[in-house]
């Protein structure tokens, strides 16, 4: 549901990143950009989806069920925040592979 949002904000910020690779001085964070979100995007989508199937699994059908939707977009924010993390990281890796910083 909430990824009608993510996915422009994701959108955006590959247009933000390409733009910041056309200057020399800005290069090093087109990487910190581009792929950030990206892991951010990615991350939020599986940890949520994983985590909304299981607990639809186990508390579907009981009155309960409404701690799926809870898990489901704890799932996302964790998810987004993971991926931010290892898509940080790999972009260091990148940079540094480069030469850029």
């Amino acid at each position: 549901m909430p990824f009608f949002l993510i996915v422009p904000l994701w959108l955006l910020c590959l247009f933000a990143g390409l733009l910041l690779f056309l200057w020399p001085r800005f290069r090093f964070l087109s990487s910190y950009v581009v792929l950030s979100s990206t892991f951010g995007l990615v991350g939020a989508f599986v940890l949520s989806l994983g985590v909304l199937l299981i607990s639809a699994k186990l508390l579907g059908g009981t009155r309960f069920a409404w701690v799926a939707i809870v898990a489901y977009l704890s799932g996302i924010v964790a998810g987004g925040a993971i991926g931010l993390m290892v898509g940080g990281y790999f972009a260091r890796i990148v940079n540094r592979r480069l030469g850029w910083r």
